[in-house]
């Protein structure tokens, strides 16, 4: 027997016995290249429909990518663009009057998918939820993979190594891949060969989330740190929570399985520990987990703008929490800072954020949510005990924040102009420390295109420095004006880092702050 390559970089077996025409399998090799060719049609329909729908001005080059053929296979089924398009046309019209071929035409995303015929124990398997182990995703060639075949075919403890085991088919070299540390200082590999290091410092991180405008400066640290790897920023939303590096290029792009491997983890971390294991580099506390477990995304995107928040924790967790979700009336914003340390702390700011939380999703407005936040304080917490807060409301199309100010430190306003203000604020008591039945008042401003918008809590303000006096509104002031960029999260970047740089002692209070940038 020897072996030959097919046109996609397979090998196959072929008989040396002269004038059978039959490969080792005892099919001709007419009818393999039929079946091949068969195959990588319907691959490279799926990836058309995928693309459209997300993007209909997808190129081909980028389809062939998402197929994961050579452009000259493309080119060889579909001359042109209106070929392609006329066969999709054509299937998605068979399928509406109930013809069809040996593909599935399933609808997804506004449009069809077509999906390679199962055998039956294949899809039993996949009935009875059996779990394959890494590796198994793509025997006979790469796969553009799925995030939801992934989590339904993969052990969830495992997909971070079967993610890595697909890049590197479709890459023809070693693969890695780094999440970033919870405190946002470095990435930590979570899966791929002992040849990478086990951590990499300073992946200019909000949190555990990468922004975009820090990609130029990502590319520019691993040219100094790593020059013969390339990194792949693993987004979602438009933040990364990881990065996949390849040893030298890849023999193919790596960014659409960077992309569907993002969303892997994304839900397969509701079933695993191992990667919030492999975001955390000191041994986690009670206290420490529930604080990380209330915060929302560190970067999001919401129509008029963007947001970024952090928390940099103290060593005892003071309980301190920021929040933000966007609804149909608006996007909501909120920093609350908690009074004690340790879980008791942690265990009260979770109690005012399911107050804050309830309050929403009832359709109340920020004064009833402060009213509600004082109420829980009251009945849950022991006397004494009470927690400062900002409950914000931004409405894009008007462009006015209203906000409830209890207890707390006053937002700040950043205009395109670098002036920074106080705004000012009618700050009622904190929660839990005024009249029982405590009347809220909300403030407004509007706000425009290039402000930028800063909620912080006391530890960022009250931060001592290396002088002995504290970072103040001052500190924060220069932090804002010197960021490397208007975006959210280089705001929020360069306010952290001005805490982390006022002095070499360790941070005495819990530090978070919530930024919104104007677009």
């Amino acid at each position: 027997m020897r072996r030959r390559r097919n046109d996609e970089g397979a090998m196959s077996e072929i008989s040396e016995q002269a004038g059978d025409g039959r490969d080792g399998s005892g099919r001709s090799r007419q009818a393999r290249r039929r079946a091949d060719a068969r195959r990588n049609r319907e691959r490279i329909l799926n990836a058309a429909v995928s693309l459209y729908a997300r993007n209909p001005k997808a190129s081909l080059r980028a389809i062939a990518d998402a197929a994961g053929v050579g452009r000259s296979t493309l080119f060889r089924h579909f001359p042109s663009r209106d070929d392609l398009d006329g066969a999709l046309e054509l299937l998605e019209r068979d399928a509406g009057e109930g013809r069809g071929s040996s593909s599935a035409l399933e609808p997804r995303g506004g449009g069809l998918v077509i999906a390679a015929p199962a055998a039956a124990h294949d899809l039993t398997s996949a009935e009875l939820g059996e779990l394959r182990s890494p590796g198994r995703l793509g025997l006979e060639q790469p796969l553009v993979v799925d995030a939801t075949q992934v989590l339904n075919e993969v052990p969830p403890h495992l997909v971070a190594e079967q993610l890595v085991i697909e890049a590197s088919r479709i890459a023809g070299v070693s693969v890695a891949l780094y999440v970033v540390d919870v405190d946002g200082s470095r990435l930590r590999r979570l899966a791929g060969s002992d040849d990478f290091p086990l951590e990499l410092q300073e992946p200019l991180a909000v949190g555990p989330e990468i922004a975009p405008d820090a990609l130029s400066e990502l590319h520019g640290r691993f040219q100094s740190m790593l020059p013969r790897c390339e990194p792949v920023p693993m987004w979602l939303r438009g933040r990364a929570i990881g990065v996949l590096v390849a040893i030298r290029s890849p023999r193919e792009p790596l960014a659409e399985i960077a992309r569907q491997g993002t969303a892997a983890l994304e839900l397969a971390g509701v079933y695993t520990d191992v990667f919030e294991v492999a975001r955390r580099r000191r041994k986690t506390s009670p206290a420490a987990e529930i604080q990380l477990n209330l915060l929302p995304p560190r970067n999001a995107r919401i129509a008029g703008g963007e947001l970024a928040g952090s928390l940099l924790p103290s060593y005892d967790v003071g309980g301190d929490w920021f929040d933000h979700v966007e609804n149909r009336d608006g996007t909501w914003l909120a920093t609350v800072d908690t009074n004690g340390t340790g879980p008791e702390a942690a265990a009260m700011g979770s109690v005012t954020l399911g107050a804050l939380r309830a309050a929403r999703r009832t359709g109340a407005g920020i004064e009833q949510a402060a009213r509600d936040m004082d109420r829980v304080v009251r009945e849950v917490g022991h006397a004494g005990f009470v927690a400062g807060g900002i409950v914000a409301h931004w409405h894009a199309p008007s462009g006015i924040l209203r906000w409830v100010t209890c207890g707390h430190p006053p937002p700040l306003l950043a205009g395109p102009d670098d002036l920074v203000e106080e705004l000012d604020s009618h700050n009622h008591p904190s929660f839990g420390r005024g009249e029982r039945r405590q009347l809220f008042r909300a403030d407004e401003r509007e706000l425009r295109q290039g402000d930028r918008l800063v909620l912080y809590t006391n530890g960022v303000s009250e931060r001592r420095t290396a002088s002995g006096g504290r970072l103040g509104f001052d500190g924060i002031r220069r932090a804002v004006r010197e960021a490397g960029g208007r975006s959210a999260a280089a705001t929020a970047r360069a306010i952290q880092r001005a805490v982390t740089d006022a002095s070499p002692h360790p941070i005495g209070d819990d530090s978070a702050v919530l930024v919104l940038a104007v677009s």
